[in-house]
């Protein structure tokens, strides 16, 4: 990729990019139409607070730090400072994507704001939050405070922005962030609009109960405990997630592909559709890793450190199979095809690389050159294609 153009919007409006000057395995938007995978979610890219726009190329976070909800991220484009530029190469970002043959979807959340020095706050103060009644402001996010979606008004907002994204930039699904604190009608009324305007619009999110006060007494929440009232919306299913490889919240604790077969039932149940919380496929979402703690080869090289290569390279295998034959919707971390490792300098493995440098989160495309590695993603490259032939 042209060096201007690295960890910006632009990238994906590069073709027939290759691993080295021999074309010898391709990279980017043609890597992954070999691979099979038909939809691409990007991380949020609409303005966020957490990074100065203007500033150096080196700053970098995951952006799930709301700010202008309705704005794409300027730190993603090749001029922030003008606020066509953002906008063009977004719309040519998606065009290229959709060009290639991949659908878009895009991660949003609407479930708290980088700060109370909001846009909300400075609109109607205390009307788009959630307050308990001694003025102690409601953390579920942990991230400072809870977006009140049950308000009319709010969930007008959070409405019309999917609508405005799905209309003006053509996107073609959204990945919601920690939607169990969203109540249920709003991501009802979500769906509707969206089944108008296209019915194979994509929507999915982090259904984890966490706690919450809202502003109106008996509002249900968007949790996985509610999957069966939201209809065709997909829930990330930690249930398969935590049975391959062991609780994300225990690095060295084993799942069933790193040597705890007790967990035998939990993946059969799983590999059929049958989760304590749903027992429709459609809503669920299939992975063993996203961007979230470690990715399933740190795990694997954590929980198994004393196992030979040959042997945790089967566990990665295993992994894959469980999720691309489970009922379901499959999910993977970008790279995780080609034992992506989030490795800092000292060697230690991060788990929580939200503001870490390339070094730790960009893709390593000379890793596909290694014999392991290539072996691991033709086996994910035959997992799709077995997938969509059945």
């Amino acid at each position: 990729f042209p060096e201007e153009y690295r960890g910006k919007y632009k990238a994906f409006t590069c073709r027939h990019t290759t691993l080295n000057e021999d074309g010898i395995h391709p990279t980017g938007l043609d890597y992954l139409k070999e691979l099979g995978v038909t939809h691409i979610q990007i991380m949020p890219m609409y303005d966020y607070g957490s990074v100065n726009e203007a500033g150096e190329d080196t700053e970098f976070n995951w952006g799930y730090d709301p700010v202008n909800y309705n704005v794409p991220e300027g730190s993603y484009a090749t001029d922030a400072r003008h606020g066509e530029v953002r906008i063009r190469e977004m719309k040519e970002m998606i065009q290229a994507i959709h060009e290639a043959g991949f659908g878009v979807i895009m991660d949003v959340v609407y479930n708290h704001t980088y700060s109370l020095d909001s846009w909300f706050q400075r609109t109607v103060p205390w009307y788009f939050y959630r307050v308990f009644p001694d003025g102690k402001i409601s953390d579920g996010s942990a991230c400072g405070n809870d977006v009140a979606s049950e308000r009319e008004m709010c969930a007008k907002y959070i409405l019309e922005s999917v609508l405005y994204w799905t209309e003006e930039y053509h996107i073609d699904g959204f990945r919601f962030d920690l939607v169990g604190l969203i109540d249920v009608q709003t991501i009802k009324e979500i769906r509707a609009a969206l089944d108008e305007i296209d019915p194979s619009i994509i929507i999915y999110g982090e259904g984890w109960s966490m706690t919450t006060t809202t502003t109106k007494e008996g509002t249900a929440l968007s949790t996985q405990t509610n999957a069966v009232n939201l209809g065709n919306f997909g829930m990330f299913n930690d249930t398969i997630r935590d049975a391959i490889k062991g609780s994300v919240f225990k690095a060295k604790e084993k799942g069933y592909v790193n040597g705890d077969t007790g967990k035998a039932s939990t993946i059969k149940n799983s590999i059929q559709g049958k989760v304590a919380w749903s027992s429709l496929p459609y809503q669920q979402i299939n992975y063993s890793c996203c961007h979230d703690n470690l990715t399933i080869w740190d795990e694997i090289n954590t929980s198994n450190a004393d196992d030979s290569m040959e042997d945790k390279v089967k566990q990665n295998l295993m992994s894959a199979a469980i999720v691309y034959t489970s009922q379901g919707v499959p999910f993977i971390l970008a790279g995780e095809e080609f034992l992506r490792s989030k490795t800092n300098d000292d060697g230690t493995f991060n788990s929580n690389s939200y503001n870490a440098p390339d070094s730790v989160n960009s893709l390593k495309w000379d890793d596909l050159s290694k014999t392991d590695n290539e072996k691991v993603f033709e086996y994910y490259k035959g997992l799709i294609a077995l997938r969509k032939a059945h």
